[in-house]
């Protein structure tokens, strides 16, 4: 079986702290010119939410709401929410390329743009994901394009960074 290439970015699946059944979002301002889709990792910078890329070295949190401001006007142009990257909080997300039941416990790194975030599960640079296994999806398998469970194992939000 194939696995469908069709990364959409990150999203929250459970807490591993008992009785927490839905995650806390936190409010976080967007300033100009930013564009964030659903699911997309979001950092910090500056005060103000942006899109994590390949080289953040840690993730503030995953949005739960899109946003697309203009150029024109100085501060804040809006607020979104987002789930904070808290080590107790497993998501789900595709990989890049193809996953092997080795990744699991390691941490790699994100890689993608606004709405297309994956899991870079072959680099190491950043190791801001740690992986805990395939996710349990239907037509999931090992391979190509596999859909797995994380954590953070970098957070902006808490101030943990793994050491490197």
């Amino acid at each position: 079986m194939a696995n469908r290439d069709n990364p959409k970015g990150f999203w929250w699946v459970k807490s591993l702290m008992s009785g927490e059944a839905s995650p806390i979002t936190v409010d976080v301002p967007i300033t100009a010119s930013t564009t964030i889709a659903v699911g997309d990792a979001v950092i910090l910078s500056s005060g103000y939410g942006t899109v994590a890329l390949y080289t953040s070295a840690a993730i503030y949190g995953v949005a739960v709401e899109a946003i697309a401001t203009t150029a024109s006007g100085a501060g804040s142009t809006g607020v979104i929410k987002v789930i904070p990257a808290l080590p107790w909080y497993v998501f789900r997300g595709q990989c890049e390329g193809t996953y092997a039941i080795t990744v699991n416990g390691t941490s790699v790194d994100i890689e993608g743009a606004t709405g297309v975030m994956e899991i870079n599960e072959n680099a190491t640079t950043e190791k801001v994901v740690r992986v805990i296994g395939l996710s349990d999806l239907p037509n999931n398998a090992i391979g190509a394009n596999s859909v797995v469970d994380f954590v953070w194992a970098r957070s902006q939000y808490l101030g943990i960074l793994e050491a490197a």
